[in-house]
């Protein structure tokens, strides 16, 4: 019913949709990558550290590093600053494998943004690509409803002009095959962009979901919750193609404090300020479940959720240095069954005084 359109082999948005797979691994193995960040008590990354000074744990059992990799974009963008010869046009997979930058998926979903949210929205992804976006940087803009898109590129104009073209909605009188339909399609879209971004090798990815809601959820509140819909598989199935894809979600709530102050007869003019304010809320669900997809995705891939604030500055400090400073380790698991289990990795670092942060866990393969 949802056309979607993903990152493909190419980099060509249109060229595999809805085609992109999520990465598998041999049976008798599972290959675990985890980004770390590591803090001394200043709030400073630490830089010199080595596979000695850390141990990693998996459902308490000491695991084998194989690979170990600072990754710092900041020193490297100041040693060589780069700036791209031709900064219009796609990027091939070996180029952004190459990338001295940050690389930063938006996805924009259209499906449940309302009319009156819709401007923030864009003006959000409009102002991070503006401030926050350096010369070596690249992107790629999706829109759930395959309304607009653009391949990665380092090109802040082709980014914003993708944004541009996105439009909101009222979705309250939608019947409910339709809502669950919209939610599960948003679900697959997620994997399918970290299946085809999986094939970016040695990098870690940041996909930035912009939108009030998945309305689908692990668990439902109430028996009679009929707005959002109970897809416990579907949304452990994402996170698990996230986590082998070393894609980790950020999701932004566009709605601020869920100030029903815009509601008013010019929201809809048949039937006068009562109904538009009916409607209006019927829209307007507020603060998001921790049991939506928005927040379980977000937290079991080693991001974070935004909610119920007008301070976006802070956050997306936060998402630049996430993406920018990191070490990148890798082990094989000493598990090897196939059960579908969610994993705990607990990450000890050999030195006082240090905060360490990491993705608290992971998805095995189902069987």
């Amino acid at each position: 019913m949802y056309k979607h359109v993903v990152v493909a082999a190419t980099l060509s948005l249109s060229s595999i949709a809805g085609h992109a797979q999520s990465p598998t691994f041999r049976a008798e193995t599972t290959a675990v990558q985890l980004p770390v960040r590591v803090l001394d008590g200043k709030g400073m990354f630490v830089t010199d550290l080595t596979a000695a000074d850390i141990e990693v744990l998996e459902d308490g059992v000491p695991q084998t590093i194989s690979d170990f990799t600072l990754v710092d974009l900041e020193a490297r963008a100041k040693r060589a600053p780069t700036v791209p010869a031709t900064p219009t046009g796609a990027l091939s997979i070996p180029q952004l494998e190459k990338l001295d930058g940050r690389m930063y998926v938006f996805l924009i979903d259209d499906y449940h943004l309302n009319v009156p949210h819709t401007p923030r929205a864009k003006q959000l992804v409009r102002s991070f690509i503006s401030d926050r976006m350096a010369p070596g940087d690249a992107a790629a803009v999706v829109v759930a409803s395959g309304a607009a898109r653009q391949d990665f590129t380092h090109d802040k104009r082709a980014l914003q002009i993708a944004v541009d073209r996105v439009t909101g909605g009222f979705d309250a009188d939608e019947p409910p095959g339709a809502r669950e339909a919209k939610a599960r399609s948003l679900l697959k879209l997620v994997a399918d962009l970290s299946g085809a971004l999986a094939q970016i090798r040695g990098r870690h990815k940041s996909l930035i979901y912009v939108g009030p809601q998945m309305g689908c959820r692990v668990s439902l509140e109430t028996s009679r919750d009929t707005d959002h819909f109970l897809c416990t598989e579907q949304v452990w199935d994402t996170v698990r193609a996230a986590v082998q894809g070393n894609v980790s979600m950020y999701s932004i709530d566009p709605r601020g404090n869920y100030n029903p102050s815009w509601i008013g007869a010019s929201v809809d003019g048949r039937s006068g300020p009562d109904e538009a304010r009916q409607r209006s809320q019927a829209g307007e669900p507020g603060r998001p479940s921790v049991a939506d997809g928005f927040h379980v995705l977000s937290d079991h891939t080693g991001g974070f959720a935004v909610t119920g604030t007008t301070n976006y500055r802070d956050p997306f400090d936060r998402i630049v240095r996430e993406s920018s400073t990191y070490y990148l380790l890798a082990y094989t698991s000493s598990n090897n069954k196939i059960d579908g289990k969610y994993r705990k990795t607990q990450v000890n670092v050999k030195r006082v005084g240090v905060q360490t942060f990491y993705r608290s866990g992971y998805m095995a393969r189902r069987p």
